[in-house]
């Protein structure tokens, strides 16, 4: 039984030797060869056999153990007895710590299955590991040599203890034999009473006997299963050398795949290297950009300014303009009312010409009456007093006439003119026309005086209104135009 537990030990040990973070750092170079996973399948059904084998050899020491506990034979006999439960039961532990082994292998081989199946999906992320893989198999390779080589010492050691124990106890055995067959013919000679004595010892013989073949099936068993176990190391070793071949071509394929990932890190580094300047690059061209962008806010924010100036002066200038409008609508008006003033004031001026040609040859005709009359009055004789205060002389008559300029007499050449004409006959109705005329030509006179200073009078006060209120605008124009153009030069 330690045999067998020790042989399922052996798989179980060279499989946990075997390294499950190799299987998943060499996933990248496993991962064109698929059958791996099936060899690992065969492996784990192989390790449920060999379960079911201990639950079965299990299941028979218990049983032997029960048979010894439930019939015991002679009292001498018990001592072997209970060593041989002692020993089954230590082999019983044994198996447990065994069977706990496999299933711990079971649960380590289901998690490598899992794992390579894993792996063999990210196979592109293993390159990395390949270095470590290689450390890793030698690392496992040395320690499943050594582990095989205990293996051999310790499963040999044991078959041949197991051996020599069985050995003794045959031959333990056979001294009792002797022994019993000297003590049965010295019972013979001696006791004939004892027959009874006799029989009981050749029952314990008989049982002697068949614990004998017992044991010389078991040590049968025994060398069968160290038949099997060197069949097994026989495999083993052929799995060594297989995992040794293969983790040489793992080597190489290693060291294929450093030299390929060397040059795959040399041209990441360059492009690394290209990435970083062209990053640089970058960032010296987003500053470039930022401060453009910077300097073009700011001339946008002074553009605004500027706008907003303009708008204002545009405004400005439309005011000043509209103002100007106003002022030129007007000066046009006073323009065209002082034209018509000017064309009313040459038709006059044409009118007093004709009319002062008029009055000259009215007063040469008045000249001419009054020296007709003042031929008649003087040979007449002395005037009446009634006319007196209504004489005129020629001397008054010319200082009138000196006096009044023609210009102001607007309407009265047409009265001189077109006026009633008296004869020379008629001195009274002559003298109170001459009367009449005069006061006409003083009220006339006095109008014109009046009208003329009234005239001028209005015209100065709307000059002096009117000029200060339009230099105001110019002044206010001029002003603001000044301060626009300082602004723009600025």
């Amino acid at each position: 039984m330690e045999s067998q537990s020790k042989t399922t030990e052996g798989p179980s040990s060279s499989l946990d030797s075997s390294d499950p973070g190799s299987f998943n750092k060499t996933a990248h170079s496993l991962s064109k060869q698929r059958p791996r996973s099936s060899d690992l399948q065969q492996q784990l059904k192989k390790i449920q056999e060999e379960l079911r084998k201990e639950k079965e050899d299990k299941s028979r020491v218990m049983q032997q153990l029960t048979s010894l506990k439930k019939n015991p034979a002679s009292e001498g006999f018990t001592d072997e007895s209970k060593s041989k439960v002692e020993s089954l039961e230590k082999e019983v532990q044994k198996a447990k710590e065994s069977e706990r082994k496999l299933h711990g292998s079971l649960a380590s081989q289901t998690k490598l299955l899992e794992q390579i199946n894993i792996s063999l999906e990210e196979a592109k992320l293993e390159n990395k590991f390949l270095r470590e893989n290689s450390k890793s198999l030698e690392s496992s390779r040395r320690f499943g040599s050594r582990s095989l080589r205990n293996f051999e010492k310790h499963l040999f050691g044991n078959d041949l203890v197991r051996i020599g124990s069985a050995e003794e106890d045959i031959r333990t055995l056979r001294n009792e034999l002797r022994l019993s067959t000297e003590a049965e013919e010295k019972s013979k000679t001696a006791m004939d009473g004892l027959a009874s004595v006799l029989k009981e010892v050749t029952t314990e013989s008989n049982q002697v006997k068949g614990k004998l073949k017992s044991t010389e099936s078991e040590l049968e068993k025994a060398r069968g299963e160290a038949e099997d176990l060197k069949a097994q190391l026989r495999s083993m070793e052929e799995k060594f050398e297989a995992a040794s071949e293969e983790s040489e071509r793992l080597k190489y394929e290693l060291e294929e795949s450093t030299t390929a990932w060397g040059e795959k890190e040399n041209c990441f580094i360059n492009c690394i290297k290209m990435s970083e300047e062209e990053i640089t690059e970058l960032k010296a061209d987003n500053n470039k950009l930022f401060r453009s962008q910077r300097s073009a806010r700011e001339e946008n924010f002074n553009l605004r300014d500027i706008l907003k100036q303009a708008v204002n002066e545009a405004s400005i200038v439309k005011e000043s303009l509209e103002i100007v409008r106003k002022d030129n609508t007007e000066l046009k008006d006073l323009l065209s009312q002082k034209e018509k003033e000017l064309q009313g004031l040459k038709q006059e001026y044409e009118c007093l010409k004709v009319s002062e040609a008029a009055a000259t040859d009215s007063v040469k005709e008045l000249k001419s009456l009054l020296a007709a009359t003042s031929t008649m009055v003087s040979s007449m004789g002395a005037p009446s007093n009634e006319s007196e205060p209504f004489a005129i002389s020629d001397g008054d008559a010319g200082k009138l006439l000196a006096k009044f300029s023609s210009e102001r007499w607007p309407g009265h050449s047409k009265q001189l003119q077109h006026g009633p004409r008296h004869s020379i006959g008629e001195p009274g109705k002559l003298r109170t026309y001459e009367i009449k005329v005069a006061s006409s030509i003083v009220s006339d006179y006095e109008q014109s005086v009046n009208r003329d200073v009234f005239d001028r009078i209005d015209a100065s006060h709307l000059d002096d209104t009117e000029q200060p209120a339009a230099n105001q605008k110019k002044k206010t124009f001029l002003r603001r135009f000044g301060e626009s153009f300082r602004r723009k030069r600025s």
